[in-house]
């Protein structure tokens, strides 16, 4: 009983519920002790263990209550470090914001003013002229100064508009403000205000030409200036978009002018070769597939309806009577009748007899002992050349004495490349076609001054052919024929008669 009374009663309590004793919440420590004890499984040395068990799980409990109480305060605390620790962080980083913030306005008013000590361009460059100067050209020169005087590119368009004239710099002031301060906006809007596309540097880096007097280095600069805008123009900026761009450049020179003006808003952006190629099959499918079903049938028009378009009045009683069976065999259309007989294949005929049993190779009045003529060729045999003494001349070609042959079936000059200089080239190409070829052929153009007594001075143009093909004659085309008709029609005022040539007219 003795050893009892030394546990709690939370002990006892949990001794009696494992020995099956009921006990209420009004009873003692004294009383739990006492019912254990008159409990008929009371034996001392069980209840001693029992106690025991559970005085060590108690104290079990205690410790690992005392461990997690431990283990939460240790939590907080490192939390609580962790805290302190973001805290200060943050504060250095704002410490360290505000003195950079501190530096870079000083530093940005230090270059605002270094920049009003610095030279402006004006001082530098001259204004743009358009009449005079190449707007890209311009620009690359304005920068390439801007990065020489030390400019920021952020002054870099209040300098270009003070360079600029009047109605150039309201096309930039038109832009929004925020545009207005990017200079690479800025310099887009010029280009495109002269029309500066990517095919217009294609052209001008294909066609452009040293000029008289400047430096091949001056030639150096210009292309590379043009073939920059190009590329830049296209956004080339690999070896592999540049080898894609050669391509389609090289079929682009192949196609027919057709084409080229059916594609023509794309033409210019059509960079990748496989894509041009794909559209240009597609137009030619499309073309070939319409003009096989585009064969029109020839309305056939009632016998009442046809009238006779006879130039002949005087005639009109025979034709009157005529049967009508005649006239229904062979009625004139009313409609487009002309453009039928136009468009109809005409059967092949022979060139010298203008019979459709055979060709001119096998003709039979060509004989071996005649002279062979020659068909869209300036060079003749003795044979022929009495045949075109009429339409020879004799004028100065760019001041060379040259025997002038005319051609009505020509539309542009030909003069032989030994007769021109390498300035007289305008850079610009035509393609020939002749009457017997049907390929096309691409010459060079040349400016070409033809002076004569009898229609004066006049300036043209003419196609460059190989200096192998020269004959020492110059070929008149049509056009110029037409520049030497209205030089001859145009009145000479104000002409000065001298008096030797006043005594020669009294003379005769």
């Amino acid at each position: 009983m003795a050893f009892l009374a030394k546990h709690r009663k939370e002990e006892l309590i949990a001794l009696a519920d494992d020995m099956g004793i009921e006990i209420s919440t009004n009873d003692k420590k004294i009383d739990i002790c006492k019912k254990v004890k008159d409990s008929p499984d009371f034996e001392e040395e069980f209840v001693r263990g029992c106690l025991e068990e559970i005085v060590r799980q108690r104290e079990e409990l205690k410790a690992q209550a005392e461990a997690a109480e431990l283990k939460a305060q240790a939590e907080a605390a490192e939390l609580k470090r962790i805290e302190s620790l973001r805290q200060e962080r943050e504060f250095e980083l704002e410490k360290m914001r505000i003195s950079n913030a501190a530096e870079v306005n000083s530093v940005a008013s230090t270059r605002s003013e270094n920049s009003k000590n610095r030279l402006s361009l004006k001082s530098l460059m001259q204004k743009f002229d358009a009449q005079v100067s190449d707007i890209s050209m311009y620009l690359a020169l304005f920068e390439r100064q801007a990065r020489t005087a030390g400019i920021e590119e952020t002054e870099w368009v209040p300098q270009l508009i003070s360079l600029l004239p009047l109605d150039l710099a309201q096309i930039i002031i038109k832009e929004p403000e925020k545009k207005m301060q990017d200079y690479l906006n800025v310099k887009e809007v010029l280009l495109d205000r002269f029309k500066m596309k990517p095919e217009t540097f294609r052209i001008k880096f294909a066609q452009h030409q040293k000029k008289t007097g400047a430096l091949w280095r001056e030639l150096v600069f210009e292309l590379r200036n043009y073939l920059d805008g190009w590329l830049d123009g296209l956004e080339v900026r690999d070896f592999e978009n540049l080898k894609n761009l050669m391509i389609s450049d090289q079929i682009k020179r192949r196609v027919a002018g057709e084409v080229k003006e059916h594609f023509l808003d794309e033409w210019g952006k059509l960079v990748d070769p496989l894509v041009l190629a794909g559209k240009i099959d597609e137009y030619e499918s499309v073309r070939s597939s319409r003009k096989l079903h585009n064969v029109r049938i020839p309305e056939r028009k009632p016998l009442e309806k046809v009238k006779l378009l006879s130039p002949r009045k005087e005639n009109k009683s025979k034709f009157v009577g005529k049967s009508e069976h005649q006239f229904w065999k062979n009625p004139t259309p009313k409609g487009n009748w002309r453009n039928e007989n136009f468009e109809r294949r005409k059967p092949a005929a022979c060139y010298i007899c203008h019979s459709t049993e055979h060709l001119r190779p096998n003709c039979p009045q060509l004989r071996k002992d005649k002279p062979a003529e020659v068909v869209n060729h300036v060079g003749m045999s003795d044979s022929t050349e009495n045949l075109f003494a009429p339409y020879m001349s004799k004028a100065l070609v760019n001041q060379t004495e040259m025997s002038i042959l005319r051609d009505t079936g020509a539309s542009i000059d030909l003069v032989s490349r030994n007769h021109i200089n390498s300035e007289d080239l305008t850079g610009e190409t035509v393609w020939i076609k002749q009457p017997l070829d049907k390929n096309f052929t691409c010459l060079s153009l040349a400016k070409i001054e033809l002076q004569s007594l009898v229609f004066g001075k006049i300036i043209t143009k003419a196609a460059v052919i190989d200096a192998s093909l020269d004959n020492g004659i110059y070929l008149l085309g049509n056009r110029s024929a037409q520049l030497i008709e209205e030089q001859r029609k145009t009145p000479n005022l104000n002409a000065v008669v001298t008096r030797s040539q006043e005594l020669k007219k009294n003379g005769s």
